[in-house]
């Protein structure tokens, strides 16, 4: 008797299991690596990935988000019934890319078990000169600080020797030296900014001129940002993507590394997406900025700022990025 009703109930888990699995969407890649073997730097790789919906109620796909800059990404439809699939052309600009390569476009989707799914391109990109890194990021510069890094400069195909034989920078605030590469065969190139470069987000790059047929000109993106005394973290906020149940929250820290006490004036916030409270960690030194997203959001992407204003002569106004994604259905926050 017993063992009966133990099989019994093993049956009503089974179809209740199987019922639960017909009743949501259930996103299956057949195929989620291409590998496209290789090839010349700035060859375009194209391919389209195929994306089946294998569960019993409609899939959607909210949107598909690059990894970079160099991969476009075109979805054929939102929405594909069970049964169904979705069609993601990618394609693969490889101009600025050499070496083992892999790009990957993320999908988000409704799917509880598998809400973002990656699709990726991977090969070989062969070049005449290989830049690393590349492109250069030169991180948080504290403002007034010396900052110098280096660029490797080598040969990328066997058996032939190109080199970079002079850099223009596009920027007065950006300075390149060219030398030869002390500990093996390529080049260094040394690249400095200004002490005194302008607060914030700077994105400049160099012209190098080259001994290569095929690529006589190549470009370096030299990137970062530069800080002053006072200092956000992290420099943007990001809620992800929202389920709903409670509204989730965010902490923002304003930090003063300056001598002299700062004051955070005034907060500027979107009001039909969040709410703030502001508090003292150490007066003068540190704020705690929370930020709480409200309830009923329209589904959708949201990007929008923060404006922090603040008592300092030369740091004012500082700008936060701000970034969610709210799904349809249940509570949102």
């Amino acid at each position: 008797m017993r063992g009966g009703w133990g099989a019994g109930l093993a049956l009503v888990v089974a179809a209740g299991l199987g019922a639960a699995e017909e009743g949501r969407p259930r996103i299956a890649l057949d195929e989620p690596v291409f590998d496209f073997g290789t090839v010349d730097r700035g060859a375009r790789v194209d391919h389209t990935f195929r994306v089946p919906n294998r569960g019993g109620a409609t899939l959607r796909i909210d949107h598909v988000k690059s990894s970079c800059g160099c991969t476009v990404a075109v979805l054929s439809e939102r929405e594909v019934p069970p049964g169904g699939e979705a069609r993601v052309a990618v394609s693969l600009d490889t101009a600025r890319l050499a070496g083992r390569t892999t790009k990957t476009v993320n999908v988000y989707t409704n799917d509880p078990e598998a809400p973002v799914v990656g699709l990726s391109l991977a090969g070989q990109v062969v070049a005449d000169l290989v830049l690393a890194p590349q492109p250069l990021y030169l991180g948080h510069i504290r403002r007034g600080e010396a900052t110098r890094r280096e660029v490797i400069v080598t040969s990328g195909r066997p058996g032939e020797r190109y080199a970079v034989e002079r850099v223009e920078p596009t920027s007065p605030h950006v300075h390149a030296r060219l030398e030869p590469r002390p500990d093996g065969p390529g080049q260094r190139l040394l690249v400095e900014i200004d002490r005194d470069m302008a607060l914030g987000h700077f994105n400049e790059q160099l012209t190098l001129h080259t001994t290569s047929p095929r690529e006589p000109v190549l470009t370096l993106p030299v990137f970062g940002s530069v800080e002053g005394d006072v200092v956000v973290l992290p420099p943007q906020v990001t809620f992800g993507v929202l389920r709903g149940g409670a509204a989730p929250e965010r902490d923002l820290y304003i930090r003063n590394r300056g001598a002299r006490p700062l004051t955070v004036t005034s907060v500027t916030v979107p009001d039909d997406v969040v709410t703030y409270t502001l508090a003292a960690v150490q007066e003068g030194q540190e704020y705690r900025l929370t930020l709480r997203l409200r309830d009923g959001l329209k589904p959708g992407k949201v990007e929008s700022r923060v404006e922090i204003f603040t008592d300092h002569p030369d740091e004012k106004r500082l700008v936060i990025p701000l970034y969610a994604i709210v799904r349809a259905g249940g509570r949102r926050g």
